[in-house]
């Protein structure tokens, strides 16, 4: 074997080494890749994961937040912290009337399941129209509009008497189920709505904060919802000035509440107008602190009806007692 054949075994063998060589780093960097995408495609799967826990633990909190504070707080315009500050807000107060009564004759399960139900309507009703949710207090609930989110205090006021309306237009139907239950005097249900300066915010302290509203506006508006007969809705001359654009209402007089020092007027509200409709003669008089105000009556004898016609005397008379109190 001459010199060339040798130097070309030894460069065969050289270039195998080297191959064998290349293919061993190709196959550790192939089971390196392949484990690689095997600990990436973990990863994913346990962000995946985690992603999904997360979600749903956002959605189970979100039910114990209004929508617009939840949204408020997600999308970083509010701090959680213990804050507070005054603003002009809408408040609304409604109870059961008779529950007490109503635990008496029904059942611990049948009445958790009507009382759950009432108050699953109510919350939809109120979200539907913008409300805040503030609290449920057993078979009371209490709603806000005009924050976190606030527009004006007329729509404020106005989405508030919708509300209030399709929540009592709703509980009629509810009422036979109670009945049908076993509910003597099936569901009736009270309402207030006042409108003035509360204090809203975070109360409480770093670990444990609520959301709520405190002051004699709130206390107003409860006082409202107390006195008003079951199946009605109860309105301060405050609200009532904002809305009397789209409503009938007839006054109940003043009321007196602690810690407010001036009576306030009252009303009981009797249905929204449609729209363009006038004032029925019952909505032509509005007390307020100062006095009262008497709507420009047009009256054609011939086209009244007796019934009007005894809205205006009513509506009359009452104007009349206010003069004579001086």
């Amino acid at each position: 074997m001459d010199s060339s054949d040798v130097e070309q075994q030894s460069q065969a063998a050289e270039l195998e080494a080297r191959m064998a060589a290349l293919t061993s780093e190709l196959e550790d960097m192939r089971i390196l890749y392949e484990s690689t995408l095997q600990h990436s495609a973990a990863i994913e799967d346990e962000l995946q994961d985690q992603n999904t826990r997360m979600t749903a633990h956002l959605a189970m909190l979100k039910k114990y937040l209004s929508p617009q504070l939840y949204d408020a707080i997600m999308g970083g315009r509010t701090e959680v912290k213990l804050n507070y500050k005054r603003q002009k807000l809408t408040v609304f107060f409604s109870d059961i009337v008779d529950f007490t009564r109503a635990t008496d004759m029904l059942e611990a399960e049948v009445l958790s399941e009507l009382l759950n139900q009432y108050l699953d309507e109510m919350a939809r009703i109120a979200l539907d129209h913008g409300a805040t949710i503030d609290k449920f207090i057993g078979d009371a609930v209490m709603i806000f509009f005009g924050d976190p989110e606030f527009i004006s205090d007329r729509v404020h006021a106005e989405r508030c008497v919708r509300m209030a309306v399709k929540m009592q237009e709703r509980i009629r139907d509810l009422s036979d189920n109670w009945i049908a239950k076993g509910a003597e005097f099936g569901l009736r249900v009270r309402m207030g709505i006042n409108t003035g300066y509360c204090t809203v915010g975070n109360f409480g302290c770093e670990n444990r904060m609520d959301y709520t509203i405190i002051g004699g506006q709130v206390n107003i508006a409860s006082r409202l919802e107390s006195m008003a007969e079951a199946g009605t809705i109860a309105i301060s001359g405050t609200t009532y000035s904002l809305v009397e654009h789209m409503v009938d209402a007839v006054p109940l007089g003043k009321l007196e509440v602690r810690g407010v020092f001036h009576p306030i007027p009252a009303f009981k509200l009797l249905g929204i107008r449609e729209e363009g409709s006038t004032p029925t003669p019952s909505s032509l008089i509005s007390f307020s602190p100062n006095g009262f105000s008497l709507s420009s009556i047009a009256y054609h004898p011939a086209a009244t009806t007796e019934a009007d016609r005894a809205a205006y005397i009513r509506a009359l008379r009452q104007a009349l007692a206010r003069l004579e109190e001086g």
